[in-house]
């Protein structure tokens, strides 16, 4: 098997992408062959998308097959090693051995955000105008990718060390375009109808509310608030929420995209210095964009590995988390009042 799947288990109702060639990709990067340096370009395909600083200020230019734009502050190119392929037709497959099997060709997108030239700018020591750009870029590559044909939902996500999925140290996020809307977005977007059906207005909105003021409030300001979650699954873990009811990212404003820098500087930030700078992962999640409900509430989750998943969560399903949110949230809480930023 060379070309990737996306293969459906109806017993646990959950997708898996079947993509046995990224186990090829390169696990750490040598010292001057990291591929997302300045000058090492061409160890990467053309980028799509490339912010420039030139004499008229920055802006937005894609490289050539045989040529790289330099002095680039992000990047944006297909990932080498994808895990989904956009060549592939999209196209059911069916396996007659097994009664339940459903499975679809590899189709879909996945691209690589590189956020800096500096080696070592992760948001936690990087300058809040750096992080805006890097949310901008966010913003358009998601937006690019949500239009494509046969795409149903667009995973933005952020791997930070080895231990969380890194392959590469060199701060950068991933985003893969699916031709399926995630079991997890699909139970979230459920739940958020069945709270509107049921009890009228946004769960999500209702539980900014609630939380401003509350022991697991961890950063707040005109624009987002952060929280940890009541039933957090990991110590630390921490949920970015959007004030203004709103479906997806894509549809946000500039001035709450600066305001979201701003945001997950302060809590990744307050995150390094609470938990020794843990490993961590975070990810968008969003309404699919076509969808039409107007009950869900796009968000940012964020999870430290501090812990290792054992047999017990493997096995039930539930989480045993050793730090208490209202803990975690004062830590953090602290950490950010007595910030500067």
């Amino acid at each position: 098997m060379s070309e990737p799947e996306i293969r459906h288990d109806a017993v646990s109702d959950r997708w898996v992408i079947i993509a046995p060639h990224r186990a090829k990709r390169p696990r750490e990067d040598r010292k001057g062959q990291c591929p997302f340096c300045p000058g090492n370009e061409h160890m990467t395909p053309p980028a799509w998308l490339v912010y420039s600083r030139t004499e008229g200020g920055l802006v937005k230019l894609a490289d050539k097959e045989n040529e790289r734009v330099d002095k680039w502050v992000i990047r944006c190119f297909p990932n080498m090693f994808p895990a989904l392929r956009s060549d592939l037709p999209f196209e059911e497959k069916t396996d007659e051995s097994l009664f339940f099997a459903t499975s679809y060709s590899g189709f879909g997108f996945h691209h690589v955000i590189v956020e800096s030239p500096l080696h070592d700018a992760h948001p936690h020591n990087s300058s809040v105008k750096g992080l805006e750009l890097v949310v901008e870029a966010y913003f358009d590559v998601m937006t690019k990718l949500s239009y494509e044909k046969g795409v149903k939902y667009v995973c933005l996500f952020r791997n930070y060390k080895p231990e969380a999925g890194a392959s590469i140290s060199h701060p950068h996020s991933q985003v893969i375009a699916l031709p399926v809307v995630p079991s997890v977005v699909r139970r979230e977007i459920e739940a958020a109808r069945r709270y509107n059906r049921g009890r009228g207005g946004c769960f999500y909105c209702d539980l900014i509310e609630a939380e401003v003021g509350s022991p697991r409030l961890v950063y707040a300001d005109e624009h987002y608030v952060a929280v940890a979650p009541w039933a957090s699954l990991f110590p630390h873990e921490v949920w970015i929420i959007p004030r203004r009811h709103e479906l997806n990212f894509i549809n946000t404003h500039p001035k709450e995209r600066k305001a979201l820098a701003r945001a997950l500087k302060a809590v990744l930030s307050a995150l390094e210095k609470a938990a020794d700078d843990p490993p961590y992962n975070f990810g968008f999640h969003v309404a699919p964009v076509r969808w039409r409900g107007e009950s869900y509430h796009w968000h940012i989750e964020i999870h430290p590995r501090i812990t290792a998943l054992a047999g017990f969560e493997l096995t039930s399903g539930m989480y045993i988390n050793t730090v208490s949110p209202e803990r975690a949230a004062d830590e953090l809480r602290t950490i950010i009042e007595k910030a500067d930023l």
